[in-house]
């Protein structure tokens, strides 16, 4: 099974217009997210995988999927190592 990624508890965004303001309350701090970016954090909100993430943004955007797959892996492990986005263990997994 696939893992998939939570907005962590201390984490909130908001998207306006096109683009996301993410507030990192623990660290005090905000980043601002351009659209793709911020349709990112809003498919992990809505429980999708890295994989289905991807596949969305595949049917969004105009991009060669090979280059948003990329994107979406490297991201997403910016967003966990800013703590903005939390694994979730697979059933099965150890944790």
């Amino acid at each position: 099974m696939e893992t998939t990624l939570k907005i962590a508890s201390s984490v909130r965004y908001r998207v306006i217009d096109d683009e996301a303001v993410v507030i990192r309350q623990c660290e005090g701090d905000v980043l601002v997210l351009n659209q793709v970016a911020a349709r990112v954090v809003q498919l992990v909100d809505e429980g999708l995988s890295p994989h289905q993430i991807a596949d969305q943004l595949v049917n969004e955007f105009e991009a060669p999927e090979a280059a948003i797959r990329k994107d979406v892996d490297h991201f997403l492990g910016e967003l966990e190592n800013l703590k903005v986005v939390e694994r979730i263990p697979a059933a099965g997994d150890a944790p």
